[in-house]
């Protein structure tokens, strides 16, 4: 296991343009979440003359009816704030400095664009990968199956598959910053390759990530906790406002873990990645493995055919 505390620190210092942005998009993600809930409430309180359990009801549909909007803006939207995040700490990781002249934003902004042409584009990437490294995951979790039922060891082996779960976002951005620095190779074959080379080091690279994975659970009740204090002290003397002070609470710990902490665990996934498979090749046996267990790496072949033929692959459902 390699953690890079110091030279991830220093990277992430650096990228302080992308940290402020980061946090004014999820702080307004977060304020524009707390006022819908704080409007669900009120409109569900009204209500309670006409029927007892009708606030309830609007509350749970509110709720409910809020998910498909949270998800894609935050797998989507702010997934691109991640992206020019993740060029710029991997063109920090590899040649130490960016190009001079531009701003920061504007030139991870243009790597996106430049890389991938579409939004669209660079969530389908994303998607096919993330799907590859979670049947990768589910191979190594069945060899460690027989011990689920040794007394005092299934519990830890439920645990470690709840990081590991967590800890899934850092390996995929992580062969994200693999594609922006390889840029002789087409971003579907950059794709696969970047995972066929995670197969093939998953134990050095996934001990990190359970790492990072477990520290990042840890820290998100941590900061709620902090915030917590000041948020009972607002009810106390609002009794109204307890709740949606408790709710912002949550909100703007998870604000603080996504400006302040996943920055710093991304740049350290983003390293230990890159030096690891610096020097690899992607082995075909793997590639074969790969290929036979699921469907997306399937389909990252498939479009990395159609582009060397056509130039454009085909769009194919996820």
């Amino acid at each position: 296991m390699a953690i890079y505390v110091g030279q991830a620190t220093a990277i992430v210092f650096r990228t302080l343009p992308f940290l402020l942005l980061r946090g004014i998009v999820y702080t307004l993600f977060a304020l524009l979440s707390l006022l819908y809930v704080g409007v669900s409430f009120l409109i569900g309180k009204a209500t309670a003359p006409i029927h007892p359990y009708l606030p309830f009801v609007i509350w749970f549909l509110a709720l409910v009816g809020s998910f498909p909007i949270v998800r894609f803006l935050r797998e989507y939207l702010l997934y691109i704030v991640k992206a020019g995040h993740v060029a710029v700490i991997a063109e920090l990781a590899i040649r130490g400095k960016l190009p001079e002249g531009v701003s920061q934003i504007q030139w991870g902004r243009e790597q996106v664009q430049k890389r991938f042409k579409a939004t669209s584009v660079l969530f389908l990437v994303d998607r096919l990968v993330v799907g590859v490294i979670r049947s990768i995951n589910g191979m190594m979790w069945k060899i460690t199956s027989f011990l689920r039922g040794v007394p005092g060891v299934g519990g830890l082996v439920k645990l470690a598959n709840i990081v590991l779960y967590f800890s899934l976002t850092y390996v995929d951005e992580s062969i994200l910053a693999r594609n922006f620095i390889k840029t002789d190779e087409n971003i579907w074959k950059s794709a696969q390759t970047g995972v066929v080379l995670y197969a093939q080091s998953w134990r050095q690279i996934l001990t990190t990530a359970l790492v990072l994975g477990l520290v990042s659970i840890i820290v998100w009740p941590v900061l709620f906790f902090l915030l917590l204090t000041p948020a009972l002290g607002v009810g106390q003397m609002w009794p109204a406002l307890q709740l949606p002070a408790i709710i912002a609470a949550v909100l703007f710990s998870w604000v603080l873990k996504a400006v302040l902490l996943d920055p710093w665990t991304l740049a350290n996934m983003i390293l230990v990645y890159l030096k690891t498979t610096e020097n690899m090749t992607p082995n075909a046996e793997w590639e074969e493995k790969l290929a036979s267990v699921s469907k997306k790496f399937r389909q990252l072949k498939e479009k990395t055919v159609q582009t060397a033929t056509t130039g454009t692959p085909k769009v194919c459902k996820i």
